[in-house]
């Protein structure tokens, strides 16, 4: 394979030092590559996706320090911090309606260490689920190896990925956290909330049907709230999250 550039800084790379990506595209393993997350998936990812991934995590790691880093001592018990996943990866902030990826780098083993991130909405979380996946130790025996993979909606650069747990119960600790959080009653597949948000989504859902049928000129917005009392049942009233968040983004500098 002849010799590449790096999309993103130009550098000349060899076949050893190329990390090729989703669209055909190269980029460098040993400066460019490593200004993403380790869990970021580059092979299925695009450069677009790449640099918004980049700039994610430059103002991810600002709102880390600025607005989780403060919370790390608080003695207020509403202002916490909740730790997830192996090595505490996952950090959730309720307070402020957010939650973070972070990834710490170490310059020599465990000296010299940053940490970087990727901040997330509370309300964006549609997806956490439980994974395995199964490989051979040096004896050629199977190990099983297990994860939580999470999904964020609407959000540009790294919007899912998987962490490494210990066993399926840490995951239902982490589902259910989340479900109490979110004030989801699990019933099957995560999906249900509670009697009365079912029951407006069924009367939103009647009117919009109504609205189509008649041809009602305000059908538009009908659907949409229709749209919203659906996810309200399904996932859980977010309002209040999202609220939450961006007032503390927007602290942000």
């Amino acid at each position: 394979m002849t010799k590449q550039n790096c999309a993103l800084c130009g550098t000349e790379i060899g076949l050893l030092a190329q990390q090729k990506l989703a669209d055909g595209n190269y980029i460098c393993r040993k400066v460019c590559a490593k200004k993403c997350l380790k869990v970021m998936d580059l092979m299925h990812a695009t450069l677009d996706q790449v640099k918004t991934h980049i700039q994610q995590i430059e103002f991810g790691t600002k709102a880390w320090e600025q607005i989780f880093v403060p919370l790390m001592k608080t003695k207020v018990k509403d202002e916490k911090l909740k730790y997830l996943c192996q090595n505490g990866q996952l950090v959730v902030s309720p307070s402020t309606g957010l939650v973070a990826l972070i990834q710490n780098d170490y310059k020599f083993f465990v000296f010299g260490k940053t940490t970087r991130a990727c901040v997330y909405r509370l309300a964006d979380l549609y997806r956490y689920e439980y994974e395995t996946e199964v490989t051979k130790d040096s004896e050629g025996k199977d190990v099983t190896k297990h994860f939580c993979y999470l999904g964020f909606s609407g959000v540009s650069g790294l919007s899912d990925f998987r962490l490494p747990i210990s066993s399926q119960s840490d995951f239902l600790s982490i589902e259910k956290y989340f479900n109490t959080l979110f004030g989801i009653q699990k019933t099957l597949r995560n999906v249900g909330n509670n009697f009365k948000s079912q029951i407006n989504a069924a009367k939103a859902v009647a009117q919009a049907v109504k609205a189509v049928k008649d041809k009602d000129a305000d059908m538009e917005a009908k659907a949409a709230g229709a749209v919203e009392a659906l996810d309200a049942a399904v996932y859980g009233d977010r309002t209040e999250w999202i609220k939450k968040a961006d007032i503390a983004l927007a602290t942000v500098k």
